[in-house]
């Protein structure tokens, strides 16, 4: 049943039919190995690392499994572990596409694409059905050629068609490209796979929010926040959306209208004002949730500055646009656009991204 559950990424399913398990079975490293791979796919990496210790102090020569292992050392970018762990796994057995993966995901690491696309290479020449190994292959050469990663990430789904890592790496590739259709339909193949990823329920909103669909984007950011509360990248772009529909308060705008006209425009525009509002303070809420998660991320601060500048609270904007500054040098331009752009007495023109 946990097999079953895990086989179709029902990951949560899979840890509580473990956990009926007698003790005795929850301790052998091939439950062990389940857990960490069921808690990999949630995005919970803490559990996953310790599942994954464990299973290397039951089994110190298992080679299974261990290519997801090194991948969730690469995601936690402890180098000197994953170093270790691909020099272990190599010992074992040499001829293994494990190995040779964990070897590859050292060198990605260290940002050595050539050595890593190498071992990748050898991984997938031991075992030409390891869609593994084309999907890293795939993804170290996003940033830099979009044919040879497409061809990569293709080989991948011949190996294995429900390989969803494959069909997401192909949507930020057309993403990227600006081919919005097809992004679209290769997103929602891998949100088909695995139904339960927030991340790939994310990438579609983004598809969307790209097209200028805003009501859909936003209620796909919304599912996916229901899914993983946590999600760092979704409620960015959940956030990211609200501002860019313009829903700030109705209420700034009705210092032009005096008299009986800003008493009728009042009364007309006051229910809406309350889910605006809302709205407003959710996008507030995730951008300075994500504030004090990533200090130093820029384009987060640069983005709660502008949400705050839209509703009036101009001093916490200052204060915002001075980190911003200070956090990357390079955005004094975007700043300057943004005073520019944005009066200070209305809400102005969404006319930037942060990039």
């Amino acid at each position: 049943m946990a097999t079953k559950a895990l086989s179709v990424y029902d990951c949560r399913t899979c840890l509580e039919v473990l956990d009926e398990l007698p003790s005795t079975h929850q301790r052998s490293a091939w439950v062990m190995a389940m857990v960490g791979k069921a808690h990999y796919e949630l995005g919970e990496y803490t559990a996953a690392q310790r599942a994954f210790e464990a299973v290397r102090h039951l089994d110190p020569y298992r080679v299974w499994d261990m290519e997801v292992y090194s991948t969730l050392m690469w995601h936690l970018r402890r180098s000197v572990q994953l170093s270790f762990l691909a020099q272990e796994l190599l010992s074992i057995n040499p001829r293994s596409p494990e190995a040779w993966i964990a070897v590859g995901n050292t060198f990605s690491l260290q940002k050595e694409r050539v050595q890593a696309l190498t071992c990748f290479r050898r991984a997938a020449q031991l075992d030409p059905g390891c869609a593994y190994a084309y999907t890293l292959s795939g993804h170290e050469l996003i940033d830099e050629d979009f044919d040879k990663a497409i061809n990569f990430f293709q080989s991948a789904l011949r190996a294995d068609p429900r390989h969803y890592n494959a069909w997401y790496g192909l949507g930020t590739c057309y993403m990227r490209m600006s081919k919005l259709r097809l992004a679209d339909y290769h997103f929602r193949k891998a949100s088909d796979i695995n139904p339960r990823n927030a991340i790939l329920l994310g990438c579609v909103g983004m598809v969307h929010e790209r097209s200028g669909n805003s009501e859909a984007a936003l209620a796909l950011f919304d599912e996916a926040i229901r899914m993983s509360p946590d999600n760092a990248l979704v409620r960015y772009h959940r956030a990211k959306v609200l501002i860019s529909m313009k829903r700030y308060p109705v209420s700034r705008l009705l210092h032009k209208f005096s008299g009986v006209r800003k008493a009728k425009r009042a009364t007309r525009l006051c229910h809406w004002d309350v889910g605006r509002l809302r709205d407003m303070q959710l996008a507030i809420t995730d951008l300075e949730s994500l504030r004090d998660s990533s200090p130093d991320e820029s384009n987060v601060i640069f983005q709660l500055a502008r949400v705050y500048r839209l509703t009036g609270q101009k001093v916490k904007a200052a204060q915002l646009l001075a980190v911003a500054r200070d956090v990357s040098p390079k955005s004094v331009s975007k700043i300057r656009k943004l005073l520019e752009t944005i009066p200070d007495d209305g809400p102005g023109e969404d006319v930037m991204d942060e990039g």
